[in-house]
This record gives C-alpha cells, structure tokens and sequence, in this order.
C-alpha cells in the first residue's frame, strides 16, 4: 500500500463531508442522512459509546464515505472511506493488521490539544478502506494484540467483510 505523508492523511480525513443532505456539487454522488453500505449506525453507535448522527456520501459500492458523529460531548466521530483508489495510508512502520483483508495497517495519530486519531486501513481485493476514529479526551486502554478487544479493528472487519 502506497505511504502518503502524515499531513496528506490528516488532511484526507479532517475535511470530511457535509453533513446537509442533498446531491454533492458535481452531481454524480447523493448524500443521504444515513444507510451507511459498509457500517451500520448501531456498530458505530457502539464504538463510539452513545447515539450517532449518520451521514453518508456514496457515488456506489464501491467508493463513497460515512461519517457517525456522537451526538452527546465530547464529539467524538467516525469515518469511513472506501475508493478504487489508493487513500491515505498510516504512515511506515506503523502497526500491521492480520485477518482485516490485504495490507491492513494501524496507527495514532495525535492532534490538538486533547484530541486523537486512531487509524485503520487496508485493502480489500482493488478496493481499498480507511476508518477514522477521533477521540476528544478519553483516554482507552492501550492497544490489544487481539482484534475482538479494539473496536476500531472489529469495525475494520466489518467494513471489509462488508467489500467482499
């Protein structure tokens, strides 16, 4: 999997998409409130500890995004992507993944103040994914070597289960 620079992979998925509904600018692709094709609303809900505000913005099967906002604070959101091309990957070296497709890697990347991203992404046959999960001031249990203790890795499976 392609290595893009840290700054290209935070930008990649800090400029998420609207949450308005309606057709995207070009008109090729409807954002819808929710029907995430990769996730559901209540595996998000769970990940992220409360009730979700959904959006997705999907051109098809097999390239769109989601994005699962807590509704109560902190804000914390989920995004997932999914594109026949390559997306921003963690950076080298970063944790690899085993059983979540092909080339699945993890990583933390921290942001401003009390906020943190963590990471997955992978490839699914030429379908490659990345989910986005950003925590603002919590603090959760360090990094399982089993992917049945990481909600991010179970949502991963998911997703790539999900592109099979």
């Amino acid at each position: 999997m392609a290595m893009l620079p840290l700054v290209m992979l935070l930008v990649a998925f800090s400029g998420s998409q609207s949450s308005t509904p309606g057709p995207s600018p070009s008109g090729s692709q409807a954002t819808t409130p929710a029907n995430c094709p990769w996730l559901t609303e209540g595996s998000a809900a769970r990940a992220l500890g409360g009730d979700v505000n959904a959006t997705a913005v999907v051109a098809s099967a097999q390239e769109g995004s989601c994005r699962f906002v807590r509704r109560n604070e902190p804000p914390d959101s989920l995004e997932v992507k999914v594109s026949r091309n390559v997306l921003p990957a963690c950076p080298a070296k970063s944790t690899p993944l085993t059983g979540i497709g092909n080339d699945a890697e993890s990583c933390r990347i921290s942001g401003s103040h009390d906020e943190r991203t963590e990471i997955v992404s992978g490839r699914v046959r030429d379908l490659y994914f990345a989910l986005a999960l950003a925590l603002h001031g919590q603090k959760r249990a360090a990094k399982s070597s089993d992917a049945q203790d990481d909600p991010l890795e179970q949502l991963a499976e998911q997703v790539a289960g999900n592109l099979f």
